[in-house]
């Protein structure tokens, strides 16, 4: 599936949502997060080179995640967000193997920070980032360590400026006490059939993916290798996190659609077997399936 194709599946999609859901389901300001998050996720492709031949799949493959989950077009806070911390990571990139890209660093970790005011638990990324810093983009240092502490305090520098003007502080501590609001044990039952869905399915779909790519990484070069290493540690245990507190998935999938998207993306362009063949078509048909299964369900909710 061509990015142009994927385009006009996504138009289509948003459409249907719009004229068949409620009044309130469409609106511009979502969908402008999303041609944002797609744009720069055609970017993250394109900078890095994550696929070894000239594709736009990974730009297509995110469009059609995406519209699978049809509630997450209704959220404007949860979109912001998506496209933090796509910035975040494409910022990110650009530091492979330079420990004195502090700047870029600091507007990685802004962009990072900004998400977290919208969400408090994206700041369990923090230290992970950090790992996947020494770990993979070997970009660590204690200058970039020091910017990432800058970039990520700096939102909350200039909300508490205006919380002490107003001399009321409740809504910062009230934001970082969903830091603590782990659900012990886990309550499955508030789990939707869509939710539960598009779980199973990018699940799926990323093992499948993070296999082959494990099966045949001696074929990419080592930069692209540490990248997609970066993608799969923040792919599983973000499924990890989601399996053991469903009740955050609305924040979380859409990272794990993030991270799996250049995994499949690399899985359905590098392979060319009988069987991943029909594994392609598989994949294809089965999120489409989906996409439409949830959109019957969001309708007969009105």
């Amino acid at each position: 599936m061509t990015l142009p194709v994927a385009a006009v599946y996504a138009i289509g999609i948003w459409a249907i949502a719009m004229f068949g859901g409620s009044p309130s389901f469409f609106a511009w300001p979502q969908m402008a997060c999303y041609v944002a998050a797609s744009y720069m996720m055609v970017e993250l492709n394109n900078s890095n080179a994550l696929l070894r031949v000239r594709s736009r799949m990974v730009g297509a493959t995110f469009i059609v995640l995406s519209c699978m989950y049809i509630s997450g077009f209704q959220s404007l806070i949860g979109d912001l967000g998506l496209v933090g911390i796509i910035a975040s990571f494409l910022i990110l990139f650009s530091t492979y193997q330079d420990q004195q890209a502090a700047g870029k660093t600091y507007y990685a970790f802004l962009a990072l920070g900004c998400s977290s005011l919208l969400y408090a638990e994206y700041l369990y990324y923090v230290p992970l980032l950090w790992v996947l810093m020494i770990s993979r983009l070997n970009s660590l240092s204690w200058r970039t360590l020091v910017a990432s502490i800058l970039g990520i305090i700096t939102p909350y520098w200039f909300v508490s400026l205006w919380l002490f003007y107003i001399w009321d502080f409740t809504p910062l501590t009230d934001h970082l006490s969903d830091l603590n609001s782990f659900v012990l044990p886990a309550n499955y039952l508030a789990v939707t059939l869509e939710q539960l869905l598009v779980y199973i399915f990018l699940a799926v779909v990323s093992i499948t993916g993070i296999i082959h790519f494990w099966q045949y990484s001696y074929e990419d070069k080592i930069h692209i290798r540490q990248l997609f290493g970066f993608f799969i540690a923040v792919n599983l245990l973000t499924l990890l996190f989601i399996a053991l507190q469903p009740q955050q998935f609305n924040a979380f999938i859409r990272i794990v659609i993030i991270c799996a998207s250049p995994i499949v993306a690399h899985f359905m362009t590098l392979t060319h077997s009988r069987i991943t063949n029909i594994a392609f078509f598989v994949i294809l048909s089965t999120c489409i399936i989906i996409t439409f299964i949830n959109l019957w369900m969001h309708f007969l909710n009105f």
